[in-house]
């Protein structure tokens, strides 16, 4: 009885000595994370399970999204400051792409106080209908019905610039396409103010001619952005005959340069309402 006695107390000692326990690390007094080192094999865990009982968050965590210039600016007041504040823009406008990031708590000057940059604060400016409509058709072709469809659609945005057709102008001559939209092209002769007159005539009847003149460039105004101030934007407008039968498209002349004046105007009022450091460029995550 002893040897067995001796025996079990042997292999409880050796079971104790070389089994691998949990170990606790690196742990604050009175803290409320914990942190745990694991045996080879397990994985390294972090416990902060009594952070959801206190009275509130030790600090502030947010990723949120703003729809307009007016809330993005207010909530870059409201939780930052100008200390440890800082806003970045991202603006691609070949590719019609603008984006401001803020960050709430990023590092400021002081070296011995950085910051965890994790509160921040998104706006994606959102496109007016208006411009979503025209450069949507950007170089797309369109049957005379069509075209004389979206000139009368969008009539308002036909700006009245000295030497190019008014809106009323352009009016008359979409309400031309669409009743010719039957009738077969003869031909197209450039005239001096840089118009082109097309003659049509009835498939049916050689001798019915008629003809009407086509403005080559045109001049658009509306806003870039949703509830934005309007721009004006220049058009070329052309045509392309196949089987007797007009194809018409246009062409926004430089829509990047009118998309990047629009974002310099915004970007002046954000730094002007903020007053937090501005950066072109994307900050990485952490």
């Amino acid at each position: 009885m002893e040897l067995q006695s001796t025996e079990t107390q042997n292999l409880a000692e050796t079971l104790a000595r070389e089994m691998k326990a949990p170990i606790e690390i690196i742990s604050e007094p009175g803290g409320n994370i914990k942190r745990v080192a694991l045996p080879p094999g397990w994985k390294l865990e972090e416990k902060d399970d009594d952070a959801k009982l206190l009275a509130a968050p030790r600090r502030k965590i947010a990723k949120v999204r703003l729809h307009d210039a007016d809330s993005f600016i207010e909530y870059i007041k409201r939780h930052g400051s100008l200390v440890d504040s800082t806003i970045w823009c991202v603006a691609d406008y070949l590719a019609g792409k603008v984006n401001f990031l803020g960050i709430l708590n990023d590092h400021g000057e002081d070296e011995s106080k950085p910051a965890w940059r994790d509160h921040r604060a998104t706006f994606t400016p959102e496109f007016s209908e208006e411009w979503n409509r025209w450069t949507g058709k950007h170089k797309q072709g369109l049957s005379q019905a069509e075209f004389a469809s979206f000139i009368e659609d969008n009539l308002k945005d036909i700006a009245s610039v000295e030497g190019q057709p008014t809106g009323s102008q352009m009016l008359e001559m979409a309400l031309t396409f669409e009743a010719n939209q039957d009738m077969r092209f003869k031909s197209a002769i450039r005239l001096q103010n840089g118009g082109v007159q097309m003659s049509f005539v009835q498939d049916d009847d050689a001798q019915t001619l008629q003809k009407m003149q086509v403005f080559d460039r045109f001049s658009i105004g509306c806003p870039v952005f949703w509830n934005g101030d309007a721009y004006r934007i220049d058009a070329r407008l052309r045509y392309r005959v196949r089987d007797g039968k007009l194809t018409f498209w246009f062409e926004l002349i430089r829509q990047d340069k009118v998309l990047e004046a629009a974002t310099q105007t915004l970007i002046g009022q954000i730094r002007e309402k903020t007053g937090n450091p501005f950066f072109f460029g994307e900050p990485f995550s952490q």
